[in-house]
This record gives structure tokens, C-alpha cells and sequence, in this order.
């Protein structure tokens, strides 16, 4: 496990807070060919490419969350990454958020290790009182941002990748888009390696 206890923001009596997630990252190659594919449905659909380097798929967003917490977090994030075993995530359907400009590419098939280890973050997170979305799970990864012409939901070639950890991740909106920050990662329950 790696941390950067490197705050982000001040808030007045909370001490220094950084909006912070949780998620799972693609592999080089996955994120490769997701990125292309960004490039592309960007320019679909009038919009601006994620970076490369940005690319992720959200289990649980937390918001402001001041950073004497972050001990609480890793305690959860660890137990989470407990909850399921490694697996391969295949990304094969495009779609968009248009209310919010947002593309992006999700799965038909949301494998149960996936399920398990939101689920087990969603559970965590209320029994020690951190802030968790009321919204059904849409697992996903935003492709482009402030798009202006509508992309319809299709079929994709698809794009899988080997998901054997899970991240705490800061957030930092900077003019340029936002920046993340992996504050610490877990690997699943048994991590070695997948096929």
C-alpha cells in the first residue's frame, strides 16, 4: 500500500480537506486503447478527450472529506479490496450523461466482484459515517467532457483490463481539467495476476 498525505484544501474548523474517491484503474494497455477511443467520441460528440492519465472507473465518491479522516479511509479501503477477488472488467457500450455533457464507456455485464467490492465501500463508508451517494451504481469511465452534440448508447469493440486493486484517489479541478492524485491502493483479495 502507498499514501501521500498531501493536502489539497483548507476548510475553516475542519482542518485541511481533499475531494477524494475511490476507484480502479485500467492497465497500460487498457488505458491506451481508452484513450484512443476518447480522442475519438471527443471528437463525436464536441467535446473535450479525457487525458490518459485520468482515465478510471468511480466505486464510491466521497466529496470534501477533511484529512484527519484519511486513517478511517485506508481502514475501509483495505477492508473493501478484501471483499472480492481480482477480475477482468470488459468495457463494451458507449453512452452519455447528456444532462451533464458527459460520454462514456460501460459494461452490459457488471461482473460480481465489481458488485462486491461497491457494495462492501457503500456498507463501510455508512457504518463509520463518511458521505456515500444515494444514486444506483453505473459503473463507467468518463471518456469526454462538456460535449454538445448527443452520442447514442451503442455497442463498442470492446476494451477489458485485469482489475486487481482499488485506489483512494484526491481530486484537483484544475482550467486545464482535473487532476488526480492516488493516495493509497489495495489489491484485491488474492492479487497475483490474471490471464
Amino acid at each position: 500500500m502507498s499514501v501521500d498525505r498531501e493536502p489539497a484544501r483548507r476548510a475553516p474548523g475542519r482542518g485541511p480537506t481533499a475531494r477524494l474517491f475511490f476507484a480502479v484503474v485500467p492497465d497500460a494497455a487498457a488505458r491506451d486503447a481508452l484513450a484512443a477511443l476518447a480522442r475519438d467520441v471527443a471528437q463525436d460528440a464536441g467535446g473535450r478527450a479525457s487525458r490518459a492519465e485520468t482515465l478510471h472507473l468511480t466505486l464510491a465518491f466521497l466529496g470534501n472529506v477533511p484529512l484527519a479522516q484519511l486513517d478511517a479511509l485506508q481502514a475501509i479501503g483495505a477492508h473493501a479490496a478484501a471483499a472480492a477477488a481480482p477480475f477482468v472488467l470488459t468495457l463494451d457500450t458507449l453512452g452519455a450523461f447528456r444532462a451533464a455533457g458527459v460520454a462514456w464507456a460501460g459494461t452490459n455485464a457488471v461482473p460480481a466482484a465489481l458488485e462486491q467490492v461497491f457494495a462492501a465501500l457503500r456498507a463501510l463508508l455508512h457504518a463509520g459515517g463518511l458521505p456515500t451517494e444515494r444514486r444506483a451504481f453505473h459503473p463507467h469511465v468518463t471518456l469526454a467532457r462538456r460535449c454538445v452534440r448527443p452520442l447514442p448508447q451503442r455497442g463498442m469493440a470492446p476494451v477489458a483490463w485485469p482489475v486487481d486493486a482499488i485506489v483512494l484517489m484526491a481530486s484537483d479541478t484544475l482550467p486545464e481539467g482535473p487532476r488526480y492524485r492516488r493516495l493509497a491502493s489495495w489489491p484485491l483479495a488474492g492479487a497475483t495476476s490474471l490471464p
